[in-house]
Parts: structure tokens; sequence; C-alpha cells
């Protein structure tokens, strides 16, 4: 590995752990500066996100910013169609499976820009309605991110700021579902020989150091200033992807 892709790599996990979004840089960094092909790039950031995703658990547990009754469901759905979504990544051309997370990432991020209505979607619905949306959130974001190799984050987080959840439980949550993402995706990677295990351990490496210093900007930063950030995190890479893939 490169010190500019260790670097490219901590600067990322930093991202990741301040916002819950930006791992899905770092595979146009595992193509350009790792040598790695679309698939296997994708693959191999999917994977790296299990160890960031339990570290970033851990650390937004300790600061008592999961919401577990939201997280649980989102994670659930995620634990099913992630599987199916690297199997069917396996048969699709990396193209178009860019411009359809950079559709996804650009329209979330745009509507979640916008001020929240006073009723949103997930208060409308209740308890009971919450739970089968936020399921709903959770095959979505699985499968998608199965197919592209993307941290959950990228596509949750916009999801879920849409559907008026807080902007710090919708981090959170997005943090949760980088591990199982990443465990539920990596197993049909893993059957079609895409991930790269020597590449893979001291990019996640340097995505953990850097994480860990994202995670203390979380929880400083007002809420406000993340909701704000996360949205034009979001837009800016859901641009980056499909100008990539264009």
């Amino acid at each position: 590995m490169t010190l500019l892709l260790g670097f490219c790599s901590f600067c990322i996990g930093a991202v990741i752990g301040a916002t819950g979004v930006g791992g899905v840089l770092l595979i146009p960094a595992l193509m350009y500066m790792g040598g790695l092909g679309t698939h296997q790039a994708m693959a191999t950031a999917l994977f790296s996100f299990l160890f960031t995703g339990i570290l970033a658990t851990w650390s937004f547990q300790r600061h008592g910013s999961i919401n577990w009754a939201v997280t649980l469901p989102v994670c659930i759905g995620s634990l099913i169609s992630g599987c199916a979504g690297a199997f069917a990544g396996a048969r699709v051309s990396a193209p178009s499976l860019n411009l359809l997370l950079a559709a996804v990432i650009v329209g979330s991020s745009l509507y979640s820009m916008f001020p929240s209505s006073k009723t949103t979607i997930a208060a409308r619905l209740g308890r009971r309605g919450n739970r089968n949306l936020l399921l709903g959130v959770g095959v979505f974001t699985g499968f998608l991110c199965g197919m592209t190799g993307a941290g959950g984050g990228i596509v949750s987080l916009p999801l879920m700021l849409l559907l008026g959840f807080a902007p710090l439980v919708s981090i959170a949550t997005g943090q949760v579902l980088q591990s199982i993402v990443a465990l539920s995706g990596s197993v049909g990677n893993y059957a079609n020989g895409f991930i790269d295990f020597s590449v893979v351990w001291p990019v996640a490496a340097c995505e953990l150091a850097g994480l860990a210093v994202g995670v203390r900007i979380a929880h400083i930063v007002p809420v406000g200033h993340l909701k704000r950030a996360a949205s034009s995190i979001c837009l800016a890479i859901g641009i980056f992807i499909a100008a990539r893939s264009l």
C-alpha cells in the first residue's frame, strides 16, 4: 500500500466517523491508487467497513447516541438483502451500478436539505409504521450497498433525514449499518473472489485511526451543522460518482 492511499484511507475514516458517510470514496482510491479493478475495489472497500462499523458502533454507543429502536429494523433489513445485492452486482456493469447509486444519493440529499415540515413522514406513521418504514430503508440500503460496495450510511442517512429522523440518530444508525452491510455483502463478494485481502488490512487500519478522530468531531459539532454537513457531503459524493461513471 502506498503512503498516499494510506493517507486517503485515514481521511475517509475521519469523514465516516464524523458524518456517517464518505466510505464510497474509498472505491476510487483503491482503483486509482491501489490498482484494483472496479468490482475488486467495491468488494475490498465493503469488507473494510466491517471493522470501521464495529469501532464506530462501540464509540457511538459509549456516547449514548444510538437509538436501537430505530437502528435494529434498518440493520435487519440490510442483513437480509446485502448478500443478494452482492450477487446481483457481480452481473451488472460498474457504470450502471454507480449511476443508480448516484441518483439515489443526489435525490435524497437535495430533498433533505430543505427545511423539515412540522409533521414529518416518521411522525405521521407512528411507532408501528416506522418499524416497517425503517425495515424497508434497510432492505433497500443493504441491496444497493451490496451491489456497489458503498458503506450503508451513504444511502440510509439521506433517506432517514428525508423521512424526518434526527441527524445524530441517523448518523449513528449509519455507523452500525456499516458492519451489517459489510458482513452480508462480503459473503457474496468472497464467493465471487472479489476481495483483495493483501490490500484490505492496511487500508482498514488507516480507516480505523481516522474514524477515532471523526467520532470525536461528531459529538462536538452542533446537530444543525451535522445535518447540513452530512447532506452536503452526500450530494457531493453523489455528483462525484455520477461524473466518474459518465
